[in-house]
């Protein structure tokens, strides 16, 4: 597990309970419908940039001024169709539904999510493609004080309303942008440039992965409009907590993921085979048992750091984890499919999931509320982990029963792992 994502975790926690504690179920889900737009809209109209901009920079087809430029570009646009076009749309036919009880104001000033996400993919990315990686985990880090700090000062501190938490966070968020650009520029010396031909490179290489982006987001944060759409804000906010807890047991796949895929890309099939096998049945198991042993306390702990409005969350989330197993996985053989050269597979996973996400949620959320959104997303992810499974089965040649049962041989694994650990305290 990476600093940067423990950091993350941290934050979101943080973030998390503050807002349930200080804003309630309605406000809480007020802010989650009206950033989450914002952000979702910053991935879809940086267009695959964030794909492009390592390739063309660690193969020195590009120079950073010109991918700078390109990015500038792109995020001018980006900016002046959401507030030229989407929003103004937004307001006009869906505030009475998908956006119900949020606000105009509040949704018109959450759309600043958009260009901000687009800033920190900017510098992230070309951190990535100068290979700049403590860069970008200080940056990352920078990002995670600002959530916690915004939390705390807008709530605990000021005890601000929906509204003005997400000023706080939005202007905290910039502030950690200009960080993110004193970090690129002492050692980059970046200038934009601004090249037609440039734009179009790297527009035709990021919109052949921005497709699976976009269904991978439509996967994963479609759930709380939908939600919104049939049922009420507050119900989002419960929601909202049940996905913090998934989000919790995604981080160890996470981790894995950064670092499997260029080893998978550098090994023989063999080697491959084992690593990848080892880390599937592992992360499955311990997911599934770590998952199964947090529901036994998750409800109490949800009151006791979120209050009792928000104790249904716990029920969400026990209809959350068969899905959250189901990610683990697919997250690990996706990772290993691209490492392989495939990493097309992925897309055709997030096609279907992403279609089943929308039937099951219009389907069973009229009926069970946040239980059917749960039950809705863990269709989808089991689906997607059955399909990772086919796909490395069929690139690799290796065996399900390795992928799934634990071995006694994994326990010299776990030995290792627990000297190392206890080499570094030591040291």
């Amino acid at each position: 597990m990476t600093l940067s994502q423990v950091c993350a975790l941290v934050a979101a926690v943080v973030a998390g309970i503050l807002t349930a504690r200080y804003l309630g179920t309605e406000g809480k889900g007020q802010v989650a419908l009206a950033l989450g737009m914002g952000m979702m809209l910053g991935q879809i109209f940086c267009l695959g940039f964030d794909i492009a901009t390592p390739y063309f920079l660690a193969s020195g087809k590009l120079g950073p001024s010109k991918v700078f430029g390109s990015w500038i570009v792109t995020l001018l646009i980006g900016s002046v169709l959401v507030y030229s076009i989407v929003y103004p749309l937004f307001f006009r036919y869906f505030m009475d539904n998908v956006f119900t009880g949020v606000g105009k104001s509040l949704l018109f000033f959450g759309a600043l999510a958009c260009p901000l996400y687009m800033l920190r993919l900017l510098i992230n990315t070309i951190m990535t493609g100068h290979e700049e990686f403590t860069k970008q985990v200080y940056h990352n880090i920078l990002i995670y004080l600002g959530v916690v700090g915004a939390a705390v000062l807008g709530l605990a501190v000021f005890h601000m309303g929906p509204l003005g938490y997400a000023q706080m966070q939005i202007g905290l968020g910039f502030f950690t942008v200009i960080g993110g650009f004193i970090l690129l520029r002492k050692d980059i010396k970046l200038m934009p440039a601004f090249s037609l031909s440039a734009w179009l490179k790297m527009l035709r290489y990021g919109i052949k992965g921005a497709l699976s982006q976009i269904l991978q987001l439509i996967d994963l944060r479609l759930d709380i409009f939908i939600v919104n759409y049939f049922t009420t804000t507050s119900l989002v906010g419960i929601y909202t907590v049940a996905g913090t807890l998934a989000n919790m047991f995604w981080i160890l796949p996470k981790s894995i993921g950064i670092v499997l895929l260029p080893r998978t890309a550098g090994s023989g099939q063999e080697e491959a085979n084992e690593r990848t096998a080892l880390l599937c049945r592992n992360v499955l198991w311990l997911t599934a048992i770590s998952g199964v042993l947090f529901l036994t306390i998750s409800k109490r702990l949800i009151i006791f750091v979120c209050t009792e409005p928000f104790a249904d969350a716990a029920l969400a989330f026990a209809f959350l984890l068969p899905g959250v197993v189901g990610q683990s996985v697919s997250r690990i053989c996706f990772t290993d499919c691209s490492g392989r050269g495939f990493p097309e597979k992925a897309t055709y996973s997030a096609a279907i999931t992403a279609t089943l996400t929308i039937v099951f949620d219009i389907y069973l959320i009229p009926k069970y509320g946040i239980c059917g959104a749960a039950v809705a997303s863990s269709i989808a992810y089991c689906t997607g982990g059955v399909l990772s499974v086919y796909w490395h089965l069929k690139v690799s040649g290796n065996k399900l029963s390795a992928l799934i049962i634990p071995r006694m041989t994994d326990l010299r694994y776990y030995s290792a792992v627990f000297r190392k650990l206890k080499a570094r305290i030591l040291d």
